[in-house]
């Protein structure tokens, strides 16, 4: 074959391979129901951003933690609480945030302060990979042993018929390390002085310090935290553009040493595990939990290690709602959740609601602990109506009910 055919065919194959790319690429305009559909997903993608990341940012400072501005309590009364943080705007590698509170009924300020620099060579930001990150921070502010969210806007509707109140100053350091993208190392230094731990029961507050006396509380210790590359680059599914909560798969793995000042024996150490994990079979999925933990010495009343678990009107997700014990703190325990999403597959036939995105589901919770015996309920229901709004039908099924509690119970499930 001569020259003058090799570059006569080769000018046709171009001219060919361009009409086709032209034909395959033509612009087809879009249909009202495509762009209807288009404006929804990006009008739920920037609302669930907002559920997600709970901020609002205003140049290079961000208002956090804005669905829980406001909460209650007996204690504090009505507590207001405005949050701040510099963002990406203000620096990559340096992170400077702050917490003021304010009691209605305890009339008294509460605060906290911190900052963050990520010393990676190529930092996207504080906390974003790669991560090298030093934190200090320092806070006078109040808790609760048995549940450290207890300002949530949403759990202000609990009963609060029994519970334990304590205020504290606090500083701590650590240092995140990510090892590659798949596991994060982090050590840390802690320092507790709680100067008032408090019992509410039966509408007041009894203080169980004597006025003389604090608990100081040292601790070191390290945490280990392991998350599958899979997860990470099918992140935006699990999360974003989802009916589900979010439900990151990972293990988490916490030891820390505590020297207490209060207790004869002084010191005791602490191990802790949370491995979850979602499976999708979509459009369902199947949520898996398991927590554990145990206490080496004595700890005073074991007040920081308990499990997941928060009497309320709203459903706790992950924990227990109507599991009451009196004393709600043990040396060891191993708690269990299990809970299939069905993803829609009957409220999708009601139009209205299916624009919402709801997801029917039902979940297994167990507790097994040294001290009693073993603890079960069920639950039943949907959520994310609206989008974060839904109803749980719950029975308790263990056979012992040394607490007086509820066999069934009806509750309100929000997952902002």
């Amino acid at each position: 074959m001569d020259k003058k055919k090799i570059i006569l065919i080769f000018v046709i194959s171009i001219f060919v391979s361009k009409a086709f790319s032209q034909a395959s690429y033509s612009y087809q305009p879009l249909t009202t129901q495509e762009q209807f559909e288009i404006n929804n997903t990006l009008q739920r993608n920037a609302v669930n951003n907002f559920l997600i990341n709970n901020a609002i940012t205003l140049g290079p400072v961000s208002l956090t933690n804005i669905s829980n501005m406001v909460s209650y309590n007996p204690i504090e009364g009505t507590r207001l609480r405005a949050s701040v943080a510099t963002n990406n705007n203000f620096s990559k590698r340096l992170g400077l945030y702050g917490m003021i509170a304010y009691g209605t009924t305890d009339n008294k300020f509460k605060y906290s302060l911190g900052a963050a620099y990520n010393f990676a060579k190529k930092a996207t930001g504080i906390y974003s990979y790669p991560t090298s990150t030093l934190a200090i921070e320092y806070s006078h502010n109040t808790f609760m042993p048995t549940y450290s969210n207890y300002d949530v806007a949403y759990f202000s509707f609990s009963s609060w018929d029994r519970f334990y109140f304590a205020r504290k100053d606090e500083v701590n350091v650590n240092f995140t390390q990510d090892i590659q993208k798949t596991m994060t190392i982090k050590p840390f230094v802690s320092y507790n002085n709680i100067y008032s731990y408090m019992l509410y029961e039966n509408d007041r507050a009894e203080e169980l310090l004597a006025p003389d006396k604090s608990i100081k509380d040292y601790a070191a210790g390290i945490q280990l935290s392991f998350v599958p590359m899979s997860v990470i680059k099918n992140n935006a599914l699990n999360i974003i553009n989802s009916r589900f909560y979010s439900f990151n798969t990972g293990i988490n793995i916490s030891y820390s040493y505590n020297y207490q000042e209060y207790i004869a024996s002084n010191y005791y150490h602490r191990l802790a595990l949370n491995a979850q994990h979602r499976f999708l079979f979509k459009p369902m999925a199947l949520d898996l939990q398991v927590s554990a933990g145990k206490i080496f010495g004595e700890s005073y009343e074991y007040m920081y290690f308990s499990p997941n678990y928060r009497l309320s009107n709203v459903s706790n997700m992950f924990g227990f709602n109507l599991y009451s014990p009196s004393e709600m703190r043990f040396r060891e325990f191993v708690q269990l959740f299990a809970q299939y999403n069905f993803g829609g597959i009957l409220l999708d036939y009601i139009p209205f609601v299916k624009a919402f995105r709801p997801n029917e589901f039902v979940n297994v919770k167990a507790l097994f602990t040294a001290d009693y015996t073993p603890y079960c309920e069920a639950g039943l229901g949907f959520d994310h109506i609206f989008g974060f709004i839904g109803v749980e039908l719950i029975k308790r099924f263990s056979k012992e009910n040394p607490f007086d509690m509820p066999e069934w119970a009806v509750k309100i499930r929000c997952t902002l």
